[in-house]
């Protein structure tokens, strides 16, 4: 039916969201075996299918280089709907007095702020993209 209609299906894109949705060991492992047929088209897989809970799989240089060169105040809402354990993870690659002006604005009471929350996830995530489009990061 949906063939009739001339509707396209874009493989890409549900590859994609597949690996969203997949545990990170798992997720690797499939960006591993399409890494070894086609290179380009893993990385940009990677890259689109990344997510800000990604990050907490990353090394901790990596992570250093995303948190320390991002704003703080963006840091701190960016963790704030996060678990604990990436709040601390996130906290300690970062340079103290960074980390400290981030942990002041995790905070604050910012449950009417989940909106700007989430759009923090997505720059730093945006970043860590740039970061790793120039080589700079291995995500």
């Amino acid at each position: 039916m949906e063939n009739e209609k001339g509707i396209f299906i874009n493989g890409k894109q549900q590859v994609i969201e597949m690996l969203q949705y997949m545990g990170e060991k798992e997720k690797k492992k499939l960006l591993n075996n399409i890494k070894l047929r086609n290179p380009s088209i893993a990385k940009e897989l990677s890259e689109k299918s990344f997510s800000f809970k990604s990050l907490f799989s990353m090394n901790n240089e990596s992570l250093r280089s995303i948190f320390n060169n991002s704003n703080p105040t963006l840091v701190g809402l960016a963790l704030y709907n996060e678990s604990r354990e990436n709040q601390k993870i996130a906290l300690s690659v970062m340079d103290r007095h960074l980390a400290e002006k981030a942990f002041y604005i995790m905070n604050q009471n910012l449950t009417s702020k989940a909106n700007e929350c989430s759009r923090a996830q997505k720059k730093i995530l945006q970043y860590a993209i740039s970061l790793s489009k120039t080589n700079k990061i291995l995500l």
